[in-house]
């Protein structure tokens, strides 16, 4: 499906691993050329970047910095519009699972370091996107990766996590609310049970336990959150503005 992407300019936070890869797999797809930001770049993730490149025939720019640090989300901007001269379109998807500890025994550094890589990243990212497009005027869209922990959730010790995407949650919300006006289009993305290349591995006697309770009966691909992130970018979503989709293969019903 042509999505009308062709020669836009993505930036993608954790974007060579796990659901930020489906996001810019889909996204390469549509003709986008990207930035993808991570921590660091192992082999594995320096040869995903390579055949995105040799099999669409866009331009990948690969960027080390710790998204939850303002001074290196700017050179991260900097050095993107160095590169392309523009930015369109902003996935945020780092993020870090919870410190599994009971709500009493959280330290002050557990707390903070599930927020600021889980939510701060979102909210430094995102506003650096909006001055850009907004001095530049120019439209833009975003997409927060969320998750069903910030709408619904049984499992314990998982505080700092579901707070920090409940504050995800708000922050998408708010900003799209802010932004419509302006053609900043901003929107979530509830992801359920992704099968990753470190989470649910086949044949585990625990994956199989958790696939039997599915209503799908399968786990999401990260491909398959990627494909709705590029059409929540796209014209064809205009419309969509402060929506949280639920892709959790019916685990929230």
């Amino acid at each position: 499906m042509d999505l009308g992407l062709k020669g836009k300019v993505a930036i993608v936070t954790g974007g060579g691993r796990g659901i930020g890869k489906g996001c810019s797999t889909a996204l390469a797809e549509e003709g986008c050329n990207l930035a993808i930001v991570d921590l660091s770049y192992d082999n594995e993730v320096l040869i995903y970047i390579k055949e995105l490149r040799e099999k669409y025939g866009i331009d990948v720019l690969e960027l080390t910095a710790d998204v939850s640090s303002e001074e290196q989300i700017e050179e991260v901007y900097k050095q993107t519009l160095a590169h392309y001269g523009k930015i369109d379109i902003l996935i945020n998807n780092a993020g870090r699972g919870s410190i599994r500890k009971p709500f009493h025994e959280l330290t002050t550094e557990d707390w903070r370091a599930v927020q600021e890589i889980t939510l701060n990243s979102q909210f430094f990212m995102s506003r650096s996107f909006v001055k850009y497009c907004r001095e530049k005027e120019r439209p833009g869209s975003i997409v927060n990766v969320l998750s069903k922990s910030a709408f619904t959730t049984n499992s314990k010790d998982n505080t700092t996590y579901i707070s920090a995407k409940m504050g995800a949650y708000g922050l998408t919300k708010g900003v799209a609310n802010e932004m419509a006006p302006y053609g900043i289009r901003v929107n979530g993305i509830v992801p359920g049970y992704v099968q990753t290349e470190r989470t649910y591995p086949d044949g585990d006697a625990r994956t199989e336990r958790m696939r039997a309770l599915l209503p799908t009966g399968k786990f999401t691909k990260p491909i398959e959150i990627g494909k709705v992130a590029a059409f929540l970018c796209s014209d064809c979503a205009s419309q969509i503005i402060g929506a949280a989709v639920d892709c959790s293969g019916g685990t929230m019903l």
